[in-house]
């Protein structure tokens, strides 16, 4: 059987079309590929390739490095070791590597990395450090640990005890900086080594059993380096270094001892003249700090020879207020001098103790005081209660309420009547019968005025302080009152302003007055001279004629006033007029702010203030700062001033000639300042102990 095969694409009616031949779909031809061995997937190819470099050799026993080349040592991993072997490798990328990761571990973990576990660690950073000298003269340092070698050349330490003439040799020493700002790479890298050295040496002794190994392990070496770092040439590059090495110097020094000819001690008094305000200071703090942990008497003898000219730049310092950091070193400093009788006997000779030394010490006393105020209340104030009645609403008032609409007139009603009062209430019973007896109407279903509920909630809608609250009384009692307002005296205007009641009296009657109210002081004035006193009024407004009557008609019926009681009516009309405005309130500028209306004081509060300067306090309540330490060093002075008497005073004891003419400002500061009222007690009963023997 033949079949025959038509396309069926190209045939429109053909009832099953085949969409896989339409002519539209894009045609794609497979894509040949082959397999490329790779280190991925063919490792057994490349094995060899990897370890080409490593085959075996046949020994070379004539090759004196031939283990070396081929000995593979494993790296630490531990990276203190690495860093601590590395530096004293003395390979320049070793050294790089270890003065880096040191910088990083002093700095984050200051408080675990400590020399007593890195043998030689702190003499081979000192040793790197002042390499900086080559740099700065060409000259390298020699350290001599031998006493027996001799030290004669210049440029060669005795790392032992230290180099008692090394300020003598740093001088002999030229310096070869060049006078432009370019830097080789040799240079700058090792500039970079001696900073990052040095820095290493300053975090580290922040750690207190760190400075104190370095200042007992290595005391020689340390003062020679800092000496060195002190006593750099005044560069812009170098400043760091310097700064470095005064704070490693404040750390250290404590655990040192000094003399007048120590070098170091020389190298810090020099840079009190120093221009620039960090150096001073951290001098300050670095000699202030001299032989102060160390429990020998004589560990610091260098105070005892300190030159004329360097005790008057330290008062000097004394007299810059707004530098609390220079004036606290130079304080500390003046602490520890004063301390010795023989110091004391030598600032009598360069100072004026009485009109120099100490008004600047007691004027420091109230330095950084801050002000605080005691009051003790002696009497309380006592106001008067709140009006028992709700106040009358004037016929004037009444007419513009009934105006409103409600909640508008009863909001109004409120503000007109009550004011706001944090220690006052009235009770809710009273305030909605005050309310209805006022506006209700009944003719009116409902009397024409708020429910009970709503006026309530309204009355904490117009105040915003006033609260409804429930009060349970004894028993079974309960009241609902309104807490936070209370009555006015008078009612008030729209304006805020009290309505102002006529109180003339009735001729007839005397008990009885007019209290007709007025909104304003004018009208009230022209209510009494036309409708009581008949005065006539003049062309000018608020003028009246006050020729004199032909009989005396006048009088002042206002308040039961007793002008006119005994004398009877006048005729001088003017006279009479003149009184009565006496009894009317003043005429009210245009401008006028609605007045606050307060109770009456009956009693005035009477308190008694005290205002005192009290210098700061730490946590433990113990004083600190300035004033306190200007506090210690009269109180020293105080002590340690010569016994017996002043010639050039009078005759005089030396305590009354120094102390006596400032005794009532230091009792007049012991009152202000009860921060210092300890050390100003034992200040003042030492002066007042008088020792002749």
């Amino acid at each position: 059987m033949v079949h025959s095969h038509s396309n069926s694409s190209a045939n429109a009616n053909s009832p099953h079309p085949h969409f896989d031949n339409w002519d539209g779909r894009e045609q794609k031809v497979p894509m040949s590929t082959r397999e490329v061995a790779t280190p991925g997937n063919r490792p057994g190819l490349f094995a060899s390739l990897h370890d080409r470099g490593k085959t075996t050799k046949q020994p070379d026993f004539y090759d004196p490095y031939f283990p070396l080349r081929y000995l593979e040592v494993p790296k630490s991993d531990h990276i203190y070791k690495r860093a601590h072997y590395g530096l004293q490798s003395g390979i320049p990328d070793e050294v790089d590597f270890a003065l880096y990761h040191l910088v990083q571990i002093s700095n984050q973990r200051g408080d675990k990395f400590k020399f007593e576990g890195f043998p030689l660690l702190a003499e081979t950073l000192m040793e790197k450090a002042i390499d900086v000298s080559i740099l700065c003269t060409g000259v390298k340092w020699e350290l001599q640990y031998d006493f027996r070698q001799p030290t004669d050349r210049v440029n060669v330490l005795n790392s032992l005890h230290g180099t008692r003439d090394l300020l003598e040799k740093i001088r002999k020493i030229p310096v070869t900086l060049p006078q432009d700002t370019l830097e080789t790479y040799e240079f700058n890298h090792r500039l970079r080594n001696v900073k990052e050295a040095t820095l290493v040496l300053r975090n580290m002794v922040l750690l207190k059993e760190n400075a104190f190994y370095v200042s007992r392990y290595a005391n020689g070496l340390l003062r020679d380096f800092l000496v060195i770092l002190i006593n750099l040439p005044n560069q812009a590059y170098l400043n760091e270094i310097r700064n470095d090495a005064l704070d490693i110097a404040e750390e250290v020094t404590k655990f040192m001892r000094t003399d007048a000819e120590d070098p170091l001690w020389i190298s810090l008094l020099n840079l009190l003249e120093s221009p620039d305000r960090a150096h001073v200071i951290r001098a300050l703090w670095a000699l202030t700090h001299f032989s102060t942990e160390l429990d020998e008497p004589d560990a610091n003898r260098a105070m005892e020879r300190i030159s004329k000219h360097t005790l008057q730049q330290l008062y000097f310092h004394t007299l810059l207020d707004l530098d609390k950091d220079i004036l606290s070193g130079a304080l500390d400093f003046w602490y520890q001098y004063t301390l010795s009788s023989e110091n004391i006997e030598n600032m009598m000779d360069i100072f004026s103790l009485p009109s120099v030394f100490v008004p600047r010490m007691v004027a420091l006393l109230l330095h950084d005081g801050r002000p605080t105020k005691k009051e003790t209340i002696l009497q309380d104030e006592k106001v008067a209660p709140p009006p028992s009645e709700i106040p009358h609403v004037p016929a004037e008032l009444l007419k513009d309420l009934m105006e409103l609409s409600e909640p508008e007139r009863s909001s109004r009603w409120l503000r007109c009547c009550f004011v706001e009062d944090a220690e006052c209430e009235i009770t809710q019973i009273a305030l909605w019968q005050a309310y209805q007896s006022r506006f209700a109407d009944p003719r009116v279903p409902g009397g024409g005025v708020l429910p009970a509920a709503e006026f309530i909630k309204n009355v904490s809608t117009t105040f915003t302080n006033a609260q409804a609250q429930v009060i349970n009384g004894p028993g079974a009692s309960t009241r609902f009152i309104i807490k936070g307002i209370r009555p006015l005296e008078t009612a008030y205007t729209f304006q805020g302003f009290p309505y102002l009641y006529c109180k003339w009296a009735d001729n007839a009657n005397q008990s009885k007055t007019c209290q007709r109210a007025f909104t304003t002081p004018t009208d009230l004035r022209n209510h009494v001279f036309s409708d009581h006193m008949n005065l006539s009024p003049t062309e000018k407004p608020g003028h009246y004629n006050l020729d004199k009557a032909e009989s005396p008609i006048h009088t002042c019926l206002w308040d039961n006033c007793t002008k006119f009681r005994s004398s009877g009516p006048s005729a001088n009309t003017a006279m009479v007029a003149g009184h009565v405005s006496s009894h009317l309130p003043e005429e009210r500028p245009a401008d006028a702010e609605p007045p606050v209306s307060k109770r009456a004081v009956l009693q005035e509060r009477i308190v008694r203030k005290w205002f005192y300067m009290d210098t700061p306090v730490n946590e433990r309540g113990e004083p600190v700062g300035v004033a306190y330490k200007a506090a210690l060093v009269l109180r020293n002075l105080a002590k340690n001033l010569p016994n017996g008497i002043a010639p050039q005073y009078n005759g005089l004891s030396w305590k009354k000639a120094v102390f006596l003419s400032h005794r009532p400002k230091i009792v007049e500061i012991w009152d202000r300042n009860r921060s210092l009222r300890k050390e100003l007690t034992e200040l003042i009963m030492t002066i007042e102990r008088e020792d002749y023997y």
